[in-house]
């Protein structure tokens, strides 16, 4: 059997385990099921089959639903429902929009409820505002009353509701909804735009990978040495796809880590190796500035020359004590100042100009700086 890809679900330690696959007709695996699914197994880990007809249980990991209940609406009591369960719902006297009265647990949780229309008793009001699959309504209305009639809720003409979607769900279409004429405006819908594991890279690993991902998540491979990395190492989760993966391959010319800077760091992840063609990039630490190019990139075994982080100016009381200069747009103690910038000096009261006025909008280059004097 070929490794189980378990919908829901993991093998225990799959990533260890998966390079000593195909199985052989009778090994058994223990798994895990995702939230809100469950095993057929009463424990935590649940355990997989290799048989003759391929991997037993065939679904290990089914849907647990549980029935939001409505006003108005009656249904049999069960601790949990599982996939393929279905239940009937009953009205209680009150009418259905359409002639179904069941709902069935799914792999992706019930099936469009039916709705129990309550009775609107003024022209223009609306009855409860429509459900939504994977979404809740988060306010209700504040603007307009809510009007009771013998414990039935309806709304006033104008009233508004919002909804939001439950986690890994994008809203599509307008979140509030209003009640006009008796009927309430379009709901919008909650899509599933998340994603599953991303794909499998023939030696790569993934690490702290999750077993669902939200849209715009992103997850990262590492190759196995020696193996180079061609593509991009990070993939994103965008609207339930996966951007295209990159490729672990035997490599000539490939990279060692990128080089240190002094009072410098790499903003990406470092890696023990490096493809031709990849790239990385430095920033500076607080007062210094980057001289070069940030990014550098891998050619022939080599890296290009990366950037130099230039010394910023300590400005401090002392210093200027010394030269009897003070700071003329400021009373701070000690500054820093950056390559290339200008500080202002003035005479400190009473002393008097010795160098030239030239000299008193002083320059720092490269952690260096000319001090004027005053006598």
């Amino acid at each position: 059997c070929d490794f189980p890809e378990i919908k829901h679900g993991r093998i225990y330690r799959e990533d260890s385990i998966r390079p000593y696959f195909p199985a052989s007709v009778g090994q058994s695996f223990p798994y895990s099921c995702d939230k809100n699914y469950v095993r057929h197994s009463p424990f935590f880990w649940g355990s997989i089959t290799c048989t003759p007809e391929g991997w037993t249980p065939k679904v290990p990991c089914r849907r647990k639903c549980v029935f939001n209940a409505s006003e108005h609406e009656q249904f049999p009591f069960k601790v949990k429902n599982l996939q393929g369960d279905t239940m009937k719902v009953d009205c209680s006297g009150y009418s259905l929009p359409n002639s179904q009265s069941t709902v069935t647990c799914t792999e992706n949780g019930w099936s469009s409820p039916p709705r129990c229309i309550t009775r609107v008793r003024s022209t223009g009001q609306c009855g409860r505002p429509p459900a939504i699959d994977n979404g809740d309504i988060t306010t209700y209305p504040l603007a307009k009353q809510k009007i009771y009639v013998h414990s039935e809720s309806v709304y006033a003409p104008g009233s508004s509701v919002e909804y939001q979607c439950q986690a890994y769900y994008q809203l599509k279409g307008n979140r509030r909804i209003m009640c006009s004429d008796g009927q309430w405006s379009e709901p919008p819908k909650c899509l599933d735009l998340s994603c599953g594991r991303p794909p499998t890279v023939q030696n790569a690993i993934i690490p702290n990978q999750k077993p669902r991902y939200q849209h715009g998540d992103t997850a990262r491979y590492e190759c196995r040495h020696p193996l180079g990395l061609f593509g991009k190492a990070v993939v994103t989760c965008l609207s339930g796809k996966w951007t295209d993966p990159p490729e672990c391959k035997e490599s000539t010319g490939q990279c060692g880590p990128p080089p240190a800077i002094d009072n410098g760091d790499i903003t990406t992840y470092i890696s023990p190796f490096y493809a031709p063609g990849s790239s990385v990039e430095y920033q500076c630490q607080a007062y210094y500035q980057l001289k070069g190019n940030r990014r550098i990139t891998c050619r022939d075994g080599q890296w290009s020359e990366p950037p130099k982080c230039l010394d910023a100016c300590v400005i401090s009381e002392e210093i200027m004590k010394e030269h009897n200069i003070q700071l003329k747009w400021s009373y701070a103690k000690k500054i820093y100042s950056g390559t290339n910038d200008y500080v202002e000096f003035v005479c400190r009261p009473p002393y008097r100009r010795v160098s030239p006025a030239s000299a008193f909008r002083a320059q720092c280059l490269e952690g260096k700086m000319e001090f004027p004097t005053c006598a």
